[in-house]
């Protein structure tokens, strides 16, 4: 069983809110998208789900990128770099107008170099005419601190400091402004702004699980020989890669895949439940050049290669590897995590989900399971459920299980005859969410099988 997990009220909800638009991006005409501890993208095949969720993915990952290196003499990075200086050494909490500053010069920095960072995501020139931050807002003001005997810069959820100062010039006043802009954004969701490389990753990357995790579990070694030879890189205009850098970056992720008992505590209730009830067996890893993943079924003293076993074992590794590794992760993308799954496992795929957002990590999701669905419905009506505690105990939920809706955004994508998609933000209603492409396709089939039955 997943136990209750001793998180706070800190742990469970991000410390801010923002939307990213976009304009006439590849197929989609207009989306805005709130961030959120759960995101689930529904609704039709090759709407752009991927696509979307490539982007955000992008901007946690490679947003720190677009600072410059030196001093800027436009407007709004001047009006920005003026009101540090006028509060050097000066303790204020930021108003809004102050973050909407920094707001708008990470938008015109993500505006000028667009096409540059579409490119690094894809590894191809993807149409997109406006990308940019708005609606940003935050659950608890944040203050900028001067510490005197400071030596480095460091955050939390509600402040930023810095160590006092009696003299700064404009390449120091850069870097105070990025770190501010960033966090503002990112704490907590993703990597900080200039930690250092440790094992082929940044502290706090995001992880991204794509679609079709078993075939490349099954050829991660060919695909990593072949394919990563040539890194993705800014500073390169050809890359011969068939892959696109979020599933560059999950091979290199399986590079890093170990046995860690001591960084994998955190996930332990979760790793056990897998491995107890739908791998049932366990996973290890043996490092070698490149890991060597084995599978020890219940019951079995002998190991077996990945490739010889169960289909859910293969599709389900990457994620019980990540959390055995105690891989340091801010937040966790997965595309179609019921792929290969029974209904039955589909919902404890989705337990496995809600668990992991309860421990403090924002999980987005692209689905086409009524299942995983209606267990997130289940879980919202659970929470303010008049016999809450009483249907907790009866079906061996916990507090870790249940969840709020104020936590979950839900968008279905629409695929138009014109060709375009249209992006629909879904409402909780007293029953949850009601998604129309999956109820209106159950629909269709019951009708035939009404039709079909009588005679």
């Amino acid at each position: 069983m997943l136990y209750e997990h001793n998180c706070t009220k800190k742990e469970l909800r991000m410390n801010k809110r923002w939307t990213l638009h976009v304009e006439n991006f590849a197929k989609i005409k207009s989306a805005d998208v709130t961030i959120a501890p759960l995101m689930c993208f529904v609704g039709d095949n090759n709407s752009g789900k991927s696509y979307l969720m490539s982007v955000l993915w992008g901007i946690l990952t490679l947003g720190k990128d677009i600072f410059p290196k030196k001093p800027s003499e436009a407007k709004v990075y001047r009006q920005c770099e003026n009101w540090l200086r006028e509060h050097i050494n000066i303790e204020i909490e930021m108003s809004e107008t102050d973050i909407e500053l920094y707001i708008s010069w990470f938008n015109e920095l993500l505006n000028v170099q667009k096409k540059s960072l579409i490119r690094r995501i894809f590894n191809y020139d993807v149409d997109i005419e406006k990308i940019k931050i708005i609606n940003y807002k935050r659950t608890k003001p944040i203050k900028i601190i001067w510490e005197k005997s400071g030596s480095r810069y460091s955050v939390t959820d509600n402040y930023i400091k810095f160590p006092e100062t009696n003299s700064i010039n404009r390449d120091e006043l850069l870097r105070m402004n990025a770190y501010i802009c960033w966090n503002l954004l990112m704490e907590g969701i993703a990597a900080p702004l200039y930690t250092p490389i440790v094992k082929g990753r940044r502290i706090g990357e995001p992880i991204y699980l794509p679609a079709s995790r078993t075939g490349f579990m099954l050829t991660y070694a060919q695909l990593i020989e072949n394919s990563l030879q040539i890194s993705f890189s800014p500073e390169l205009h050809e890359n011969t890669s068939t892959l696109t850098l979020p599933y560059v970056d999950f091979l290199q992720l399986i590079t890093k895949f170990e046995m860690n008992k001591k960084d994998s505590k955190k996930y332990l209730d979760i790793i056990e439940y897998i491995e107890q009830n739908m791998t049932r067996g366990n996973v290890s890893v043996e490092k070698d050049m490149l890991p060597v993943i084995k599978y020890q079924p219940d019951g079995s003293d002998k190991e077996i290669p990945l490739y010889v076993a169960s289909s859910i074992v293969s599709e389900i590794s990457p994620l019980l590897l990540v959390l055995k590794s105690g891989i340091n992760f801010k937040a966790m993308i997965i595309e179609e995590p019921e792929a290969h799954l029974h209904p039955e496992l589909q919902q404890k795929m989705a337990r496995l989900i809600i668990n992991m957002m309860n421990l403090g990590i924002p999980v987005w999701i692209t689905t086409h399971s009524d299942t995983i669905l209606q267990h997130i419905n289940n879980m919202i009506k659970l929470k303010n459920h008049t016999r809450s505690g009483e249907l907790q105990k009866e079906y061996g939920y916990t507090k870790a299980d249940i969840l709020s809706k104020e936590d979950i955004q839900m968008y279905q994508f629409v695929a138009e005859d014109n060709g375009k998609t249209k992006l629909i933000t879904l409402e909780s209603t007293k029953y949850g969410f009601v998604v129309p492409t999956f109820n209106n396709a159950l629909e269709k089939i019951v009708d035939e099988v009404y039709a079909f039955q009588e005679d």
